[in-house]
This record gives structure tokens, C-alpha cells and sequence, in this order.
């Protein structure tokens, strides 16, 4: 779990969490090294220290200013001693973040039961040099490792401005930071996170108008085929019908990583060339609109 006990805002809390993944990497590294001792790594104006806590299979890691060494020391027992408390937590953990909440109010008050580790400095400040701090622990590759990472960074580069799905975008930037990070290419990685927390607000607002479009094609529909009357469905009017679902497929081109959205866009030519199928295929098309299911989240597959 990640927790931050200084004033980010949303907008900032993606490169703040990049500090985090950026950790992660290199602390995995030592752990595999063996080392189970208390460590200290240092970040310029800032300290990390590790400690693993052998018990829950864990590592607590503390970042804070460097001058806040001995505080921090200090409080390292209290929430190593709150971990234990709450084995379980840790041991039985399937993946849910939301499951470290109920750490939340603990945490809080042990440090600010120390005055001084709250301060309005933060991580984000200075984020290239914390980053280099971070990765100057890191082994050097090789020349022909560089050469070779270099060649398919500048790759993936064209191929994300040419590319317009975001869920592709979003595979290709998380590769790109792997890339920064392994170059040590602290600018490029800050670019990357950037464009990566702009692509998930794009994200977010597509789901948003998929959700709509979707509740718009069931509306239109029923209202369509209620409007019938004793009319044969073949002199229906579908046009609401089409707009809805043609917008819906578009919205899900953008954040498929497959053609699912082809057979809604094929549905929605359909209705909108009725005179061009029988009556048959145009019942066919109108039931397969009825039976889409209203969950949006059914037609995302990433």
C-alpha cells in the first residue's frame, strides 16, 4: 500500500505514485540481494529507509526528509507493531487496495503524534532530482543494453502519436516508463507519467459518454418499436436508433483492444439501411440492440 502524508493534489498524485513505482523496482532488487536489515538509501534532501517485517512477508518503507532520520527511527516500532497487529490484513490479501484502509486512522496518528515529520515540502517539487537520487542505486547498463533500450523507446514514441485507441496508448506508455526507468532517463519518465495520467482522464470521459450512449440506445429502441404500432418493422424509424448506437461504437473503438465495436457499428448501419435487408435480418438487428446488456463496464476489456 502507498501512503502520503502531505497536502497532493489529484492533478499531481500520478507522478507522485510514478516516485512510488520507481521504489518499488529498485527495492525488490535488494530484497532479492538478501539484505533484512534496516536500510538506508539516500535521495538527496530526502532518506529512504526499508525494513522488512519477515512476519507478514512485507517491507515498510518510509520516505522523509533527511534531517527527520531520527523521528522517523522512532516511529518505525509503532507501525511495525500495528502490522502485526493485523497479520491477517497482509497474509490473506487478494489484491484490493481498499483493503489497507483500516490502517488509515493508526497511521495518521502516530505520525502526527511526531510534530515535526508534518511539513509542507513535498516529493513533487523537485521530481528529476528525486528520481535520479532514486536511481543512481541502480546498476549501469551496458552500451549495447542503452543502444538497444534507446532504439525501441524512440520506436514506441511514433508509434503512440500514431496511435489513436487509448487503451493501446496506455499499453504503449506503461512500456515507454518501464524504458525511462531502465535508461535512467528522469525528463522522459516525468513526460511519459504526464501523458499517461491525461490519457486515464481521457479514459474517464469516454466511459462516461459510453455509459450514455448506451442508456440512449435502449431508450430509442423500445421507443422505436413501441411507436410501431401495426406497422411491419420494416417501416419503423430508426434513426435515434442509429445515432446512438453508431456514437456507442465509436466510444468503444477508442477504448477496445479488440473489433467488438465492428458489430455495433454493423447493427447500426443496418438499421439506418433498413430497405436494404429483409424483414428477417432487420428483426434480427433490432433484437440483438434489445438484448445488449446495460452494464457498461460488460463491453470494456481492459
Amino acid at each position: 500500500m502507498d501512503k502520503s502524508f502531505q497536502d497532493i493534489s489529484s492533478g499531481k498524485m500520478e507522478l507522485f505514485s510514478s516516485f512510488f513505482s520507481a521504489l518499488k523496482s529498485f527495492i525488490s532488487e535488494m530484497v532479492l540481494e538478501g539484505s533484512k536489515e534496516l536500510r538506508n538509501i539516500g535521495m538527496g534532501d530526502y532518506t529512504v529507509l526499508i525494513t522488512s517485517i519477515s512476519e507478514i512477508k512485507a517491507d515498510l518503507v518510509i520516505i522523509g526528509d533527511k534531517d527527520d532520520q531520527k523521528e522517523i527511527n522512532k516511529i518505525i516500532p509503532k507501525v511495525v507493531k500495528l502490522f502485526l497487529k493485523n497479520k491477517e490484513v497482509f497474509l490473506e490479501w487478494d489484491g484490493k487496495r481498499a483493503d489497507f484502509k483500516v490502517f488509515d486512522e493508526s497511521l495518521t496518528e502516530i505520525i502526527q503524534s511526531n510534530k515535526k515529520l508534518i511539513g509542507k515540502a513535498s516529493l513533487i517539487e523537485k521530481p528529476e532530482t528525486v528520481l535520479k537520487s532514486i536511481w543512481a542505486h541502480k546498476l549501469d547498463l551496458s552500451d549495447e543494453e542503452k543502444q538497444k533500450l534507446s532504439k525501441e523507446l524512440e520506436t514506441l514514441k511514433i508509434e503512440l502519436d500514431q496511435t489513436e485507441n487509448v487503451a493501446r496508448k496506455l499499453e504503449i506508455l506503461d512500456r515507454l516508463l518501464n524504458l525511462s526507468e531502465n535508461l535512467k532517463a528522469e525528463q522522459e519518465f516525468i513526460n511519459f507519467q504526464n501523458k499517461k495520467k491525461q490519457l486515464k482522464d481521457q479514459l474517464r470521459d469516454v466511459k462516461l459518454k459510453l455509459r450514455y450512449y448506451l442508456e440512449r440506445v435502449k431508450e430509442s429502441v423500445s421507443e422505436a418499436v413501441n411507436s410501431l404500432g401495426n406497422k411491419p418493422i420494416n417501416e419503423g424509424s430508426y434513426k435515434e436508433v442509429y445515432l446512438n448506437l453508431y456514437s456507442f461504437s465509436n466510444k468503444l473503438k477508442l477504448i477496445s483492444l479488440d473489433d467488438t465495436w465492428e458489430k455495433y457499428r454493423e447493427m447500426a448501419n443496418m438499421l439506418i439501411n433498413k430497405d436494404d435487408f429483409s424483414r428477417d435480418e432487420l428483426s434480427d438487428a433490432i433484437q440483438f440492440v434489445f438484448k445488449m446488456k446495460t452494464d457498461v463496464n460488460e463491453y470494456i476489456n481492459i
